[in-house]
């Protein structure tokens, strides 16, 4: 058996640097360790994987939708006071209105549309005008309700990238509140037209669950990373052929089953169980708002059909990952778990 005690200390070094820095990103020993230990047969030369990040969640002002404005003269607003179009729009010009978030913001626009549309008003040509008023914000309700969802600070947390993988002990048991959350999102995307009865606090918690999760940058990095990872991986093993069987072999069997198999694979598949639940939810909360072009760029990544998404690849990865290794221990008359074929 042979190794490579000087790229040995290059690793070690790397481990050491990992080591350092906190939960967050204790996944990526895993990874390091496997690779590594792989490293060491003469076999294979795998080098660090060159990490290429995935496309970062949009600044927001690529990610918020211009929605229209409604004043009313002062005249008019004193004739629809026996209506509710008088109390909304009252809260929307006050001093703590101007400056509504984009949740808030989503709210009124149900509201202010509801108010124009249960209204008897007397005067005709003010009733056209707010019948017009009321059409072109139904029409753009799916445009406030994607500012709503994905414009915040809770966002912002919720999609990025440096809080690191997804835990190590990660299980679909800690993301109930965050799959009520979004299952709750889906049913007033879906609802909007019916200009559904939100509770504001309500609204803002589920809000809340999605920023205290920091699910999906989580999960967006975890993929990434693990699919550099088994790509180099695989990239060396699907090289190897009959002639290399033997010790050599057995060697890499070995650190496939101590590290692969026995912990990598397991946080994969947690990983996946988690996603199978989050991203169908998460993608149709997608195709419910009107969003940015920059903001379709982005959940493209999430997509669990298209074949050019994070997902899909991380998938296509893990797929090759196996069939190298299952193609190797074929040849070599070898089975995992000690048995043979």
């Amino acid at each position: 058996m042979y190794f490579k005690p000087f790229k040995a200390i290059i690793w070690l070094s790397i481990i050491i640097l990992i080591s350092g820095c906190d939960s967050r990103f204790k996944a990526e020993l895993l990874l390091s360790d496997y690779v590594q230990d792989l490293d060491r047969s003469q076999l294979i030369e795998i080098d660090a994987p060159a990490i290429v990040m995935p496309t970062g969640f949009p600044q927001a002002r690529y990610r918020r939708n211009t929605l229209s404005e409604f004043d009313v003269s002062l005249i008019d607003f004193l004739s629809l006071q026996r209506c509710d179009i008088g109390i909304v729009a009252g809260r929307k010009n006050s001093i703590l209105g101007r400056v509504m978030l984009d949740s808030q913001r989503f709210l009124y626009e149900i509201d202010i549309v509801r108010a124009i549309e249960s209204c008897s008003i007397d005067d005709s040509a003010l009733e056209k005008e707010l019948m017009a008023v009321a059409q072109q914000k139904r029409i753009e309700l799916p445009k406030a309700f994607g500012n709503a969802i994905f414009n915040g600070d809770e966002s912002e947390a919720f999609f990025s990238l440096s809080n690191g993988f997804l835990p190590l002990n990660y299980s679909t048991a800690k993301q109930q509140s965050l799959l009520n959350a979004l299952t709750r999102f889906v049913k007033i995307g879906s609802d909007v037209e019916a200009l559904p009865v939100i509770q504001s606090d309500v609204f803002e918690q589920d809000l809340k669950h999605l920023m205290d999760s920091e699910y999906a940058g989580r999960l967006l990095f975890s993929l990434m990373y693990i699919r550099r990872y088994l790509d180099q991986v695989t990239a060396q093993v699907s090289q190897l052929s009959e002639k290399d069987c033997g010790a050599p072999v057995n060697y890499l069997k070995q650190q496939f089953e101590v590290h692969y198999v026995k912990q990598v694979q397991p946080y994969m598949g947690r990983l996946s169980q988690s996603a199978y639940q989050v991203l169908p939810l998460l993608n149709e909360l997608v195709e419910l708002s009107h969003l940015t072009p920059e903001m379709r760029v982005f959940f493209k990544q999430y997509d669990m059909t298209s074949d050019q998404s994070e997902w899909q690849q991380y998938q296509i990865a893990s797929q090759r990952h196996a069939k190298a290794w299952s193609a190797l221990f074929h040849v070599c008359g070898m089975g995992v778990g000690g048995q043979s074929n």
